[in-house]
């Protein structure tokens, strides 16, 4: 390292010197500094039109791209307290009438006799099991497995085994086990009746528990029969109510299910009470839901036309390059605001990829779907804004799309989900399906371009860009270290020759003297 001194004669200031020439030899890098920066400012613009786009794709992917969007129903019930409904998205409308409801479904109940000590008195069901003698003198001193076969009413059997401790577990302890051992049995203990209860969690007849015990316990009941259950020889548990199918009268069919809740065709029933009087359900379209979908979509639209309309069309300022270190020191937050402001506009101007996507777009949505009645988005209610600075963005007619939903949401969905014959060929193919293939491309093209957040710099062309100006500035600034040590060591030199030109001097003049 050349050591650098600033000059002691007062002939020379090298530091300042060497700084006036070290600002010439930076311009170059500078130019990379500049093109690194305006290469990551365009990468993240690219990257913010790409969010966009896949927004518009899953907008579209996940509403307008499929026909349940369009087929939202409204159910309404003329006796909301005996029967509701809702729709599963059916493509007709109905009208369908319970005409009575008998019975409502009705889980299956096990409940114990009285809990209570050998002396007497309500069980403290927070106390240890081996504390409590039960009815019958039963005590349990070990530990003991029980074993519960639950079976469904609609048929399924599941099992789960609870281990318990005399020593360690209390009742409440037994039903915490059994409340979440997943086997769709709930259970309790009411302290004021001193009764257990256990509930099947489904609905119908046909629910059953068999109960299976083992283990050491004093006495001679095991566990169940000691707090109180029945069972029967087969050791089933005997039910204080075996529960109870839903049965109702529905258009004059008399049916029953295992739920208050079921489905017929397209179409979820809730039973609320029973009744003798005719309950009727209606089904209609839902306009509004298919409208703000519709909405929702051209609005997210307009969002991404405006954008790269903006982006492509934005004055490039070529004089407000990226600032340096030095400018930025010399300037206050609001000038660097102003300045970036004007040095990131226009980076994407006339950018061929965006301008295809935006043609792309328009045509998509402004050509005819051949095949579809209505074929064309304007006769729905949807057109394309007569301002030619707003770049294509839709205008929706709102009186006359609601009516077009109103009047037959199919033919509204197709407009929008036709498949098409054939993949390459997109006269045929729905609005939301031409619109899908064009922002996939376009995604893709500006991904290889720009790349996604979790991108290497080596998997998309701007950020092999970055990396290889990354390299030059490395090399620029090695280079520039070495100059202004050269610098350094010629100023060094020349006042070292000035102070021996000095001290020569003032050797003659003091020769010159004495004589």
């Amino acid at each position: 390292m050349v050591n650098r001194i600033n000059g002691f004669t007062g002939v020379l200031d090298i530091e300042s010197t060497v700084k006036k020439l070290m600002d010439a030899e930076k311009l170059p890098l500078n130019k990379l500094k500049a093109q690194k920066q305006i290469n990551e400012w365009q990468t993240k613009q690219y990257r913010d039109l790409n969010l966009l786009m896949e927004d518009l794709r899953k907008q579209v992917t996940d509403g307008i791209g499929l026909v349940s969007a369009f087929s939202a129903k409204s159910v309404s019930s003329s006796n909301e307290s005996v029967v509701s409904a809702t729709s599963k998205g059916s493509t007709s409308n109905q009208v369908n009438t319970i005409d009575e409801i008998t019975t409502l479904a009705t889980s299956a109940r096990w409940t114990s006799n009285t809990v209570v000590n050998s002396g007497g008195g309500a069980v403290d069901s927070n106390a240890k099991l081996n504390t409590i003698t039960f009815n019958g003198g039963y005590q349990l001193t070990g530990t003991q497995k029980l074993q519960f076969d639950v079976t469904t009413p609609e048929g399924a059997t599941s099992t789960i085994s609870i281990d318990i401790d005399g020593s360690t577990d209390s009742l409440n302890d037994v039903i915490k086990k059994i409340n979440n051992s997943g086997v769709g049995v709930s259970a309790f203990y009411d302290t004021a009746t001193q009764k257990m209860v256990l509930t099947n969690k489904a609905t119908g007849t046909g629910a059953n528990i068999k109960i299976n015990e083992t283990g050491a316990g004093a006495g001679t009941k095991n566990f169940m029969q000691a707090i109180g259950f029945s069972s029967d020889a087969s050791n089933n548990l005997v039910t204080s109510s075996s529960g109870s199918d839903a049965s109702f009268k529905i258009n004059g069919l008399t049916t029953t299910r295992k739920s208050n809740t079921f489905t017929i065709g397209e179409v979820t029933y809730s039973l609320k009470q029973t009744s003798s009087t005719p309950t009727t359900i209606t089904s209609s379209t839902d306009t509004d839901k298919v409208f703000d979908n519709i909405k929702s979509f051209v609005n997210k639209y307009n969002e991404l036309i405006a954008k790269i309309s903006e982006k492509t069309t934005q004055k490039r300022y070529r004089d407000f390059q990226p600032l340096t270190d030095e400018q930025r020191e010399s300037m206050k937050d609001e000038q660097i605001k102003q300045w970036e402001e004007k040095a990131q506009s226009g980076l994407l101007r006339g950018d061929k990829t965006l301008n295809s996507v935006l043609n792309n777009m328009r045509s998509n949505l402004g050509n005819p779907v051949v095949g579809s009645t209505p074929s064309l988005l304007s006769s729905i209610g949807i057109s394309t804004s007569t301002n030619y600075l707003e770049g294509g963005m839709l205008v929706i007619d709102e009186s006359k799309l609601k009516q077009a939903i109103q009047d037959d949401p199919n033919k509204v969905a197709n407009l929008f989900t036709q498949p098409g014959t054939d993949p390459k060929v997109t006269s045929d193919q729905g609005l939301a399906v031409r619109l899908k293939d064009t922002l996939k491309v376009a995604i893709d093209e500006i991904a290889e371009k720009a790349g996604k957040t979790y991108y290497t710099s080596q998997q998309f062309t701007l950020g092999k860009n970055l990396l290889d100006l990354d390299k030059r500035i490395n090399r620029f600034e090695v280079r520039l270290e070495q100059i202004e040590d050269r610098y350094y060591r010629q100023f060094n030199a020349m006042e070292q020759a000035v102070q021996r030109a000095n001290a020569q001097s003032a050797s003659l003049m003091q020769s010159f003297g004495g004589q």
